[in-house]
């Protein structure tokens, strides 16, 4: 599969500028004065391919994987590595806590992902989502 110009610009500017700064997320909910971090493109690349590693050991190039995770530079690595392991990423925002979110769950349902990719802080949220549907097995929750 070729690789799309994204990925192959990630891995360029992972070996041209390894050490420059690629990505920075400011966190206004941390922090009200914002709460700056950053990732080099060396570091991008690096979680990317463990990410896409991952992803290619519960599935197959062409597999769609729904990205469930809040804002944030782990959102960034997972669509990327995503990418990076020829799936297709389907981006959606972290269900609302305590209730029942049928704007997910209709996403996820009409997506059929094989791999739900999401963070620590929000997996508990996200793992209910992760149902079986219509005699497709349930995405696996990474």
């Amino acid at each position: 599969m070729a690789e799309s110009s994204l990925t192959k610009l990630l891995h360029e500017r992972a070996t041209r500028q390894p050490d420059a700064t690629a990505y920075t997320y400011v966190d206004y909910e941390a922090d009200p004065n914002g709460f700056a971090e950053s990732l080099t493109w060396a570091q991008v690349h690096h979680r990317a391919q463990i990410v896409a590693e991952e992803l290619k050991v519960c599935g197959s190039s062409g597999d769609r994987v729904a990205i469930v995770a809040p804002q944030g530079l782990e959102y960034i690595v997972a669509f990327m590595g995503a990418m990076q392991a020829g799936f297709v990423a389907v981006p959606l925002s972290v269900p609302q806590f305590g209730v029942h979110d049928e704007r997910v769950s209709s996403a996820l349902r009409d997506c059929a992902p094989a791999v739900i990719l999401t963070t620590s802080a929000v997996v508990d949220t996200v793992v209910p989502y992760a149902c079986a549907d219509g005699g497709k097995p349930a995405p696996v929750v990474i």
